[in-house]
């Protein structure tokens, strides 16, 4: 049992960790293709404003943490809980792992639909878009407005959908034993 209680403590905060480390790398990729959208929406919306022009590279890494965290939180207490059904600690992690790369890489497909889906023109924002900010490059900035959504989005199906993976496997192993 202290194993197991090992394991769910840990597994929770690596998926904090994870979570935090995507939003970072995430904001990395976004400002490289719209810098606006940080300059002109998140610096502010996050208090950064005068540090965030200073800074705008680790800046934008800290919104990412800030604006994932909690996604690692309620991955990471949903995965575990699961895994818990798990007979040992092997098959437990195992499982929890398989989980989190099911929600990263939805979270990332998801965001890379979203980044097209921004250039493509698809997204209504372009009706609505900007006003009163000036904007220079609104077709990225569409983009990677669009990309922040989706990848939310993906998140949360992600998070669906590694649920059902781990209740698969459960099944799968209940059978075998």
């Amino acid at each position: 049992m202290i194993k197991k209680t090992l394991v769910f403590i840990t597994s929770i905060f690596l998926s904090i960790i994870i979570a935090m480390f995507y939003g970072a790398i995430h904001n990395q990729f976004t400002y490289s293709v719209s810098n606006e959208f940080f300059t002109e929406v998140l610096f502010e919306r996050f208090g950064f404003v005068q540090y965030g022009q200073d800074t705008p590279r680790l800046t934008a890494s800290i919104i990412g943490a800030w604006s994932t965290w909690w996604m690692g939180l309620i991955s990471g207490l949903v995965f575990t809980i699961i895994s818990l059904f798990y007979s040992n600690i092997r098959q437990m992690i195992k499982s929890i792992k398989q989980a989190t790369l099911v929600i990263l890489g939805t979270s990332i497909t998801f965001g890379l639909i979203g980044l097209c889906y921004g250039f493509l023109g698809f997204s209504r924002l372009y009706s609505t878009c900007c006003f009163p900010l000036q904007i220079h490059n609104v077709k990225s900035f569409i983009a990677v407005s669009e990309m922040h959504s989706f990848s939310y989005l993906g998140g949360a199906v992600g998070l669906f959908l590694g649920i059902l993976w781990q209740i698969k496997g459960i099944k799968d192993n209940k059978r075998f034993h």
